[in-house]
């Protein structure tokens, strides 16, 4: 086949995609909210069913983060909620577009520790907020960027031009401002420099620029850049995060700080010592909550299980070998 004609092919395929999202998300939008919320159910069982790589990655980490504390039927029936909150979460999306002004969001979405949030942003020195995929993250950063005027975040670009741009122009209207992740650190020194609050989600593996810092017991690669320009820069820091209400379009946020971060003198020791900080808060509400924490179904410790591999590679090379006969 010619380059023409995968071009051709990739196009077309680009097209359909893009078609599928539009269509996907008139209808959504057109329910009403128990209808919407009964489909979000069922496409969560519908990602349970189809999703048997996602599952064992999921049961795994669930097994590795939490040991001999759940059992399988248990881990079983953890992992079968995920999938709903994350169905619930697709169709939310959607549904919710036309349903983001601030007064819809007020009584469906509260926030504890809002005002002090607002109160850094209006400052304009520059904030930095993180925070995690439990609950409705995407609702939830919404509803902070109606709220506060905007804010900015490192997104990494759909690989689709056609729903690059149309999420683009959706976030533009909440005056998201998008910031390449391949452009390094430097967009985001830039924002908060201009006055911005910089979101960034911090529980997904890192590939690049992290530290080794622990996360439910295990050793896990974590961006240190909140940890690197909250100290560099000495701009406010706080965590957020939201859980939503049962199996319902209904949730609570949680914001906190500004957080007291470490500081030493020891610019390098003071990263580490704060992404841990930053950790253990991130990891307290998903203990909390499991069930709700997207992160199960991806290789979130990679950088363990690469070193539980060199241990035990190594341990097998120092055994001694059986004497012949």
């Amino acid at each position: 086949m010619s380059k023409d004609e995968v071009g051709f092919l990739r196009r077309i395929k680009y097209v359909v995609e893009y078609a599928s999202l539009r269509v996907t998300a008139w209808v959504f939008q057109s329910m009403p909210e128990p209808l919407a919320v009964f489909c979000g159910r069922m496409l969560g069982r519908f990602f349970w069913l189809i999703g048997a790589k996602r599952r064992r990655i999921a049961r795994r980490n669930v097994q590795k983060a939490m040991p001999g504390k759940l059992s399988d039927k248990e881990i079983t029936r953890l992992l079968k909620k995920t999938a709903i909150h994350i169905g619930l979460n697709t169709v939310e999306a959607f549904w919710a577009k036309k349903r983001l002004r601030k007064e819809d969001l007020e009584g469906r979405f509260p926030m504890e520790g809002f005002e002090l949030l607002k109160e850094a942003v209006d400052s304009g020195r520059g904030v930095i907020c993180f925070s995690s995929h439990i609950g409705n993250w995407q609702r939830f950063g919404a509803f902070q960027a109606v709220c506060l005027g905007g804010f900015s975040a490192p997104i990494r670009p759909a690989t689709n031009p056609l729903i690059r741009k149309y999420m683009t122009r959706l976030r533009s209207e909440f005056q998201i401002e998008e910031l390449s992740t391949r452009a390094g650190v430097r967009p985001m020194v830039g924002a908060l420099r201009r006055g911005r609050l910089l979101v960034i989600l911090i529980d997904q593996h890192a590939r690049a620029g992290y530290t080794e810092a622990t996360f439910f017991g295990r050793k896990a690669a974590t961006t240190s850049v909140v940890a690197a320009l909250g100290v560099r820069l000495n701009v406010p820091v706080f965590a957020a995060y939201s859980l939503r209400d049962g199996f319902t379009f209904r949730h609570r946020g949680y914001i906190q700080g500004p957080l007291e971060l470490i500081r030493t003198g020891d610019r390098d020791a003071d990263v580490r010592a704060n992404t841990q900080l930053f950790n253990d808060m991130v990891e307290e509400p998903i203990r909390q909550h499991p069930e709700q924490w997207f992160g199960w179904l991806y290789p979130r410790w990679k950088l363990a299980d690469r070193l539980e591999r060199k241990q035990k590679k190594a341990g097998e090379q120092a055994e001694p070998s059986s004497p012949g006969y």
